[in-house]
């Protein structure tokens, strides 16, 4: 008996290669996929901080200007870093706010400086919260959890 072909120890062998290709493969796709689609897959719970109803967060117009806000941080993880976009009339006035990390369950108070002659009168704020994925890497910044506030009142 002379038989051609391949032995069935060896279609086995191919068999499970190409397998393990494909599994290999579709596992880095997925994780490619993965890791665009969701930025920040831990939820901070931040929220503005409310007294009497009232959220804490207002605004005075002109040169010396400021906007004043009170956040605190929810139970799921850290905060290292927050950024505030304020967008006036005029154009849109973005900043990092240095030494606001906010432990879990912490609370951070902010005046921050707007110039309401250079950027216009305030329309939006949106407070933007940077958390530490993996150690060793920079903070990723969560936009999908950004809060965003209208109607931001005159400071007392």
């Amino acid at each position: 008996m002379n038989k051609k072909g391949i032995s069935p120890i060896i279609a086995t062998m191919v068999l499970l290669v190409i397998a393990i290709g494909l599994g290999v493969i579709a596992m880095n796709w997925g994780r490619a996929y993965l890791e665009t689609s969701s930025t920040c897959a831990i939820d901070t719970g931040m929220d503005i901080v409310t007294i009497n109803d009232i959220p804490q967060i207002c605004y005075m117009s002109g040169e010396e200007g400021y906007i004043s806000f009170l956040v605190e941080n929810g139970p799921n993880i850290d905060i290292e870093k927050i950024q505030l976009r304020a967008i006036g009339k005029k154009t849109i006035y973005t900043t990092e706010l240095e030494d606001s990390k906010l432990p879990i369950g912490g609370t951070y108070q902010a005046i921050v400086p707007y110039n309401s002659v250079l950027f216009g009168s305030l329309r939006q704020v949106k407070i933007t919260p940077e958390i530490l994925l993996y150690e060793g890497q920079p903070p990723a910044i969560c936009p999908e959890q950004g809060l965003i506030i209208e109607n931001i009142g005159m400071c007392r």
